[in-house]
């Protein structure tokens, strides 16, 4: 099997959405198969063998380091795989990467950060995960990892959160001023803030939100 899907602990449920396994990739179509980096979705990646380089349609390509934070992706991206690929991947929502890193998102939309310059602790992550051996270990190695991040996270923008989670809630029909009269607050300060924190435009990721129900 060359994919497969983990759960998070419960406490990361509001930020992580899942853990995904890549072994012996050797085509992109094998990526787009799994519906991985598309448009929107943020993602940590730990890499452990060959290589992966990302070209948005509308960006420089870029080579993914050996442990990094990717997008969101505001166009259609073509993967393309060194490989064979071995890799971690850990599906994250739109504000996780905010919350529990303090990355500002609008300078990564595109893009990546290497994580291994946010925090030593990234590289001891992956190299626990490079020596983690089936679903229960690779498991437990993120959920640590991610747990250690949840009692510092910043409460700054969790005003963010709540519109991200009403949007969805929503399935992006919402009118933008209906939105900034709810969390009082004006459209040019929302929409900051809501880039600030997950690298979108509310606009952008109400149209994401709609594509979504009816892909």
């Amino acid at each position: 099997m060359n994919t497969y899907r983990l759960h998070p602990k419960s406490t990361l449920h509001p930020y992580v959405q899942q853990y995904i396994v890549l072994e012996d990739i050797t085509s992109p179509a094998e990526i787009a198969k799994n519906k991985l980096f598309t448009m929107g979705k943020q993602y940590l990646v730990f890499i452990q063998q060959g290589g992966l380089t990302f070209r948005p349609m509308d960006h420089a390509a870029f080579d993914l380091p050996l442990c990094a934070v990717t997008g969101p992706f505001t166009c259609p991206v073509h993967a393309r795989v060194t490989g064979p690929l071995r890799a971690v991947v850990v599906q994250l929502n739109a504000y996780a990467s905010h919350r529990l890193m303090g990355i500002s998102m609008e300078s990564v939309t595109n893009y990546f950060r290497d994580l291994t310059k946010v925090d030593v602790r990234w590289k001891e992550t992956a190299e626990r995960l490079r020596t983690a051996h089936g679903a229960a270990a690779i498991t437990a190695v993120l959920d640590d990892a991610l747990e250690s991040l949840l009692p510092v996270q910043s409460q700054a923008l969790q005003q963010v959160d709540e519109m991200v989670e009403y949007l969805a809630a929503n399935k992006g029909q919402v009118a933008m001023l209906d939105l900034a009269l709810r969390y009082k607050t004006s459209r040019h300060t929302l929409e900051r803030q809501f880039m600030e924190v997950t690298g979108l435009t509310p606009q952008l990721y109400q149209r994401l939100l709609r594509r979504e129900q009816i892909a």
